[in-house]
């Protein structure tokens, strides 16, 4: 419906935006969208990524070495799709209902399945999220990505290089790198485990993976603040920014860090 195409654009465009201002979105979309937005055609393989099971009986029907393929399987140039509730058959192929897929002809049926599920069953609501997506990050600059990188650009990567982030991290106020309370932050940071690493750049970042250009590219703030160390670090997201107050030890620096990343829903600013 008309409400359904708008919503479709309008994701389209945001994710289009999250990608034109390098902006890390927790939106984990298929390797098949990022093909279709490059104009490259989606194959067995992105079938087996989107619905395994599918993609496993697709290629075990390739791969099936005997010639009753027929009695085996079972199958014409047909596909079961629910819809509201309702299971309706839909033809592959004109008169594929009628059409029983054989060792002849099985490649063909399963080019034909790949193309329903990615191409003829998703058209509408494709058309308007790509239109909505390609007005923000369409152009010839998108012709220089590989599928996988374009994905990259839009989840982030997972090559969490914390040491980096330490050694591009900037200072305000009357922090640097060599004050007191800085130097505990990063003591208390680096023995973290991963996970609760991940939370502080969630807390601090809004995300918790990182840009596809790396750890660097991320820069964090940290300044100090005039509030006593009876008070929790905020974050800023927005500037990736850091208001860390001036403890007095270790243990209390990570006790107040701890509590405002269990608690980050309530601290964090944007």
């Amino acid at each position: 419906c008309f409400v359904e195409h708008n919503w479709f654009h309008l994701i389209g465009i945001t994710c289009g935006l999250a990608i034109y201002n390098s902006t890390v979105v927790d939106l984990h979309f298929p390797l098949a969208l990022y093909k279709k937005l490059l104009n490259v055609k989606p194959g067995l393989e992105d079938l087996k990524e989107l619905s395994p099971t599918e993609g496993r009986s697709l290629q075990e029907l390739l791969d099936y070495p005997g010639e009753d393929i027929e009695e085996t399987f079972c199958l014409n140039f047909t596909i079961c799709r629910e819809s509201y509730g309702v299971v309706e058959q839909k033809k592959l192929i004109p008169g594929g209902d009628k059409v029983t897929v054989c060792k002849d002809n099985r490649q063909e049926f399963v080019d034909a399945y790949v193309n329903y599920v990615f191409q003829i069953s998703v058209h509408e609501w494709y058309t308007a999220f790509s239109s909505g997506f390609l007005k923000v990050c369409g152009g010839k600059v998108l012709e220089l990505f590989q599928p996988s990188e374009l994905r990259a650009m839009m989840v982030g990567n997972s090559n969490y290089n914390w040491q980096e982030l330490e050694e591009t991290a900037i200072y305000k106020g009357d922090y640097s790198a060599t004050h007191p309370t800085v130097k505990l932050f990063w003591e208390t940071f680096h023995e973290f485990p991963l996970e609760k690493k991940k939370k502080f750049l969630l807390f601090l970042t809004g995300s918790d993976r990182i840009p596809i250009y790396g750890m660097a590219s991320l820069q964090i703030v940290i300044q100090s603040t005039a509030s006593g160390e009876e008070y929790l670090p905020v974050a800023h997201t927005c500037y990736n920014l850091l208001d860390l107050p001036k403890y007095s030890s270790k243990e209390i620096l990570s006790a107040r860090l701890t509590q405002a990343l269990d608690n980050y829903e309530g601290f964090s600013l944007a």
